[in-house]
């Protein structure tokens, strides 16, 4: 090789180690993709989100960098990012633990509705999801987790009580919710509990089994005999984690395997073990709350009741996740009460 040669292939090495950190927009990166589109065009389809930067949709033509190299492609992400990655408080009583182009676990306060209800004009989980995920703002989140901006239905997949706290799950399609579903009707979908019981179970661990009738009006389940018409079994599987000997309480571990309306409420109430603060089948809250200022008993104000754990096969891949919460500060304050004597 030459001389002259030579030094024109060093020349041409070092102009192109320059050249890859010089910052450019991430529409002249994307012509370089596609040499034989027109620039216009290009720049439509980045607006429309057909580029990809580390896997996330980019829709800045603008946007300002060194040589992304393969970093930057055209078309759909490989693959939806599987985690949320944080904890992030969306309303004063909603939390998002969990998101992904199939579904969202949240984690919700008492007295926020899980879905909504006739008759009710207070918002739900479900509407304040769908509002976070559909806000004007929102644009980018939709296109990194669902590939594109259109807006995001969220679809109900089971139901916690107003004033029970914990674990929620959403679809975010009707496949993953159908998926889903038949998780809960085959009882592969683990939802466990954590509640304060007034009264001592006989054995350290057990299953509760009745048969419910739920009224024409949707709104009232009753414990009644085997074989009656319409009737439904319930189960509910449940551990002692704690006993309050000198209260006669008693902390449970429970986990569901049917899932009908006020089923654990219901239930535990069945077998003498009402949950502290329950207004409906507590009889010492019920009577409290019939006496003008009267106090309830342990000064809590709801059934104390969290879903503290939800695991499913995720509906996309099959694989296992498992989510988990912690109990609300009201109950950890009762727990304290009752250790405090």
């Amino acid at each position: 090789m030459s001389l002259r040669i030579r030094a024109l292939v060093v020349g041409f090495f070092f102009m192109d180690r320059e050249n890859s950190s010089v910052e450019k927009t991430l529409l002249d990166w994307a012509v370089r993709l596609c040499p034989d589109s027109p620039r216009k065009r290009i720049k439509d389809w980045i607006v429309a989100g057909r580029f990809c930067l580390d896997g996330v949709v980019v829709t800045k033509a603008g946007l300002r960098m060194a040589d992304p190299g393969d970093r930057l492609i055209m078309g759909a992400p490989d693959k939806a990012p599987k985690n949320w990655g944080h904890r992030k408080r969306i309303h004063p009583k909603l939390v998002l633990v969990h998101l992904d182009s199939s579904l969202a676990i949240v984690d919700k306060e008492s007295g926020l509705l899980s879905v909504p209800t006739d008759g009710q004009d207070k918002i739900s989980a479900i509407e304040v999801l769908a509002n976070y995920l559909n806000d004007l703002r929102g644009e980018a989140t939709r296109r990194s987790f669902f590939g594109k901006k259109d807006k995001v239905k969220p679809l109900p997949v089971h139901r916690l009580d107003q004033y029970t706290s914990g674990l929620l799950c959403i679809a975010l399609n009707d496949d993953a919710r159908r998926n889903l579903i038949k998780q809960l009707r085959s009882h592969d979908f683990l939802r466990e509990y954590i509640a304060y019981a007034d009264g001592e179970s006989p054995t350290p661990e057990g299953t509760w089994r009745n048969h419910m009738l739920l009224d024409e009006s949707g709104f009232n389940q009753t414990v009644v005999e085997e074989g009656t018409t319409g009737a439904v079994e319930a189960v509910t599987h449940y551990t002692v984690e704690k006993v309050f000997q000198r209260h006669h309480v008693s902390k449970l571990r429970i986990r569901l395997e049917t899932g009908l309306k006020h089923q654990i409420r219901i239930q535990a109430a069945e077998h003498d073990m009402a949950l502290l603060g329950d207004r409906s089948y507590h009889d010492g809250t019920v009577k409290a709350m019939r006496k003008k200022g009267a106090k309830l008993p342990y000064q809590f104000k709801r059934q104390a009741l969290h879903a503290a754990v939800i695991g499913i096969q995720h509906p996309e891949d099959g694989r296992k996740v498992r989510f988990e919460s912690r109990i609300p500060g009201d109950m950890q304050d009762l727990e304290a009460r009752l250790s405090g004597g």
